[in-house]
């Protein structure tokens, strides 16, 4: 299925859209566009009209989606979340120097978080508390009482004990209020597509993973112990800190942990470190991981889609003619979430940004195009 896009057509003319189904006719709208076009019209118009797409990606969003990859990776059959992490291994080492020294060891960092994860969710005697995986990057599509259709992936569709849930995995420094999902207008959209399309879902699971590498203690060069006198103070978990003192034990045999208090001080913190791991009764014990489950009411549901249905309708209605006219918000502008700072500003002040545009930005990909997701080099 191919998408076009659209200017707002004449008065008489078909319905008005950025993007239609090329089968149906139909208007098509993701959750992502709505957000946007919400915050900043004009950020809509970078994004969604002229198909900007930033040459150059911002740290955060390297992690996020490198993670985001080897987690499909492990829930998909059939593939191989090794093989997934050395495909991007070989891309980070096409960087300049210069990137990667900015970078860091992302290689290893994400891949030991990434074992961490598994670790951490993986005690076998929970395994009949376990995820079974049905289907991964589940597109959804559904038509929305206007006649607009709503698009949209969801990254995996599980089941536990309690029955079938639709799972976002989403990659964030520091892992967010559960209190902010409550209001969350994602999850609602997605159970409402799913049950639409017949799958009877329970709710929705946001499946988080910390993008902070997790800290790998220092020991002291004498070999005896640590630097850190105050383990807390080491943001760590129990994978990564057994692994360190196994291999300080290899490399200090004659000296390291010979000390009984100091000895007994390592076991209490291996012991603290591994009651985190996830459990029925502890679900929630870990830093770096959280799993929020969320059931909303017809009543919430509805009430999400009656105001996303109307700003569906301004959005693909909007006149996107005059670029000068366009709204924008320097409240947005000034946020983290701001993908085009850059020709926001150059627009203001000059009233074209288009050398910039060409400077540093593509515009060959479709914003929908992340429904097609491909490990680098596949």
């Amino acid at each position: 299925m191919t998408l076009q896009i659209d200017i707002p057509a004449e008065a008489g003319d078909e319905e008005p859209a950025i993007y239609r189904d090329e089968e149906t006719g139909k208007p098509i709208t993701t959750q992502s566009m709505i957000k946007t076009f919400r915050a900043s019209p004009r950020e809509a118009y970078y994004k969604y009209v002229l198909r900007l797409k930033p040459k150059s990606v911002s740290k955060p969003l390297r992690r996020g989606t490198w993670l985001h990859a080897l987690i499909e990776a492990y829930y998909t059959p059939g593939m191989d979340y090794e093989k997934v992490h050395e495909a991007y291994v070989s891309e980070f080492r096409k960087l300049f120097d210069e990137e990667r020294m900015e970078l860091g060891d992302m290689p290893t960092e994400i891949m030991q978080l990434f074992q961490s994860y598994i670790w951490h969710y993986g005690d076998p005697q929970y395994k009949d508390y376990a995820w079974t995986v049905h289907d991964t990057e589940l597109k959804l599509t559904a038509e929305m009482p206007n006649g607009h259709l709503f698009r949209g992936v969801v990254d995996a569709v599980v089941e536990d004990e309690f029955g079938l849930w639709l799972v976002d995995h989403k990659t964030h420094k520091r892992l967010p209020d559960w209190n902010f999902r409550m209001m969350d207008e994602q999850s609602a959209m997605y159970i409402w597509a799913a049950r639409e399309n017949d799958i009877p879902v329970h709710g929705f699971i946001w499946n988080y993973l910390t993008t902070e590498a997790i800290s790998t203690p220092k020991v002291l060069k004498s070999g005896k112990t640590f630097y850190a006198k105050d383990f807390s103070s080491v943001n760590t978990d129990y994978p990564t800190f057994a692994r360190t003192v196994k291999q300080a034990m290899k490399d200090y045999p004659d000296t390291f942990l010979k000390d009984p208090e100091e000895k007994q001080r390592v076991k209490d913190r291996l012991a603290q470190l591994k009651a985190m791991r996830w459990s029925p009764d502890n679900p929630n014990g870990s830093p770096f991981f959280r799993r929020d489950v969320i059931e909303k009411t017809e009543g919430q549901i509805q009430r999400v889609l009656k105001p996303f249905m109307r700003t569906s309708e301004r959005m693909h209605g909007y006149d996107w003619s005059d670029p000068e006219a366009i709204e924008d918000s320097a409240d947005f502008v000034k946020g983290f979430t701001c993908n085009y700072r850059d020709l926001h500003i150059s627009d203001l002040v000059s009233g074209d940004s288009s050398m910039l545009q060409r400077q540093n930005y593509t515009n060959d990909e479709d914003p929908l195009s992340y429904q097609e997701k491909q490990v680098p080099g596949a």
